[in-house]
C-alpha cells in the first residue's frame, strides 16, 4: 500500500506506520504493536484507538489481551459514506456561517477603499456597467440623490451616457448637480423633472467632475485627452463628500 494514499486520507506518520503493522499481522496485541512499530506502549495504544475512531481498525476488547485488526473493506466503504455525509454537513455549516458573517458585516465599513482607474477607451462601457451598481447603492443606503459637480465638458462628450442613466434609473432617484454654463448643459436643462442643476459662477476654475452615488465617489476628467475616471468605493469618503455638497447646495 502506498503511504501517500494513507497520508492523503489524513493519517500522520505514526498512524501510517502503525496501520501498516496491523495490516501485516492481521491481528495484534497492543504490546506487540508497540514493539513492531517502535513506539511506547501507551503511544501505540493511543494511535491505534485513533485509527479505530477513524474506522480503519477494529478493537476486540473481549480477548485477553485485547487485539487490533484491520477493518473489513465493506466497513471502510461505510466509513467513506459517513465521511461524505460529514463533509456535506460541514459544507452546509460553512455556508450558514458565511451567511451569518455577511449579515453581521452588513453596514460595517470596508477597511480599505476599493479604487479603479478607467482609461478613455473604456469609459463608455464603464458608465453602462457602473450606473446600475451606483443606483443600487443609493437605494440600499437610503441616499437617493446623485450629488456632485459636473463639468460641462462631460455633457459635451458623454451626453448619450447621461441620457442612459435617466432611462434606467428608478423614479426614487434624482440628481442635484453644480455645474458651469455651456451650450451642451443648456440642452439638457428641463429634459428631466428629477434633474436639478445649479450654475455655479465660482466654478470656472474646475477642470473635472465629481459624482457621489451611494457609497461611490467618481472623479472624471473630460477637459482634455486622454479622458479618464477614478472610482472610489468607500462609504466613509462618499458620506463626507455628500455632506460637503449637501451643505454647499443652499449657498449657491
Amino acid at each position: 500500500m502506498n503511504d501517500s494514499l494513507l497520508i492523503s486520507l489524513g493519517l500522520n506518520e505514526s498512524e501510517v506506520r502503525l496501520y501498516r503493522e496491523v495490516l501485516k499481522e492481521r491481528e495484534i496485541t497492543p504490546a506487540s504493536l508497540a514493539k513492531a512499530s517502535g513506539m511506547k506502549r501507551t503511544t501505540a495504544y493511543s494511535v491505534a484507538r485513533g485509527l479505530v475512531e477513524k474506522g480503519l481498525l477494529i478493537e476486540d476488547a473481549t480477548k485477553r489481551p485485547r487485539t487490533f485488526s484491520p477493518s473489513a473493506p465493506e466497513d471502510i466503504a461505510l466509513v467513506m459514506e459517513t465521511e461524505k455525509k460529514r463533509s456535506l454537513e460541514r459544507q452546509n455549516l460553512l455556508k450558514k456561517l458565511s451567511e451569518q458573517v455577511s449579515l453581521t458585516s452588513a453596514g460595517k465599513e470596508y477597511p480599505v477603499p476599493r479604487i479603479r482607474f478607467i482609461e478613455e477607451a473604456k469609459l463608455n462601457d464603464f458608465f453602462r456597467q457602473a450606473f446600475p451598481v451606483w443606483n443600487e447603492s443609493m437605494l440600499e443606503i437610503n441616499e437617493p440623490v446623485f450629488w456632485g459637480f459636473q463639468d460641462a465638458t462631460l455633457v459635451e462628450h458623454y451626453e448619450d451616457q447621461l441620457h442612459h442613466w435617466w432611462k434606467i434609473s428608478p423614479e426614487a432617484l434624482s440628481t442635484k448637480l453644480l455645474t458651469n454654463l455651456s451650450g451642451a448643459e443648456q440642452r439638457m436643462r428641463g429634459k428631466y423633472d428629477r434633474r436639478v442643476v445649479k450654475y455655479w459662477g465660482e466654478a470656472t476654475n474646475f477642470v473635472s467632475s465629481t459624482w457621489i452615488c451611494g457609497d461611490y465617489v467618481t472623479m472624471i476628467n473630460t477637459r482634455q485627452h486622454p479622458h479618464y475616471a477614478i472610482e472610489i468605493h468607500s462609504s466613509v469618503l462618499a458620506h463626507d463628500q455628500r455632506e460637503v455638497f449637501r451643505n454647499l447646495w443652499p449657498l449657491v
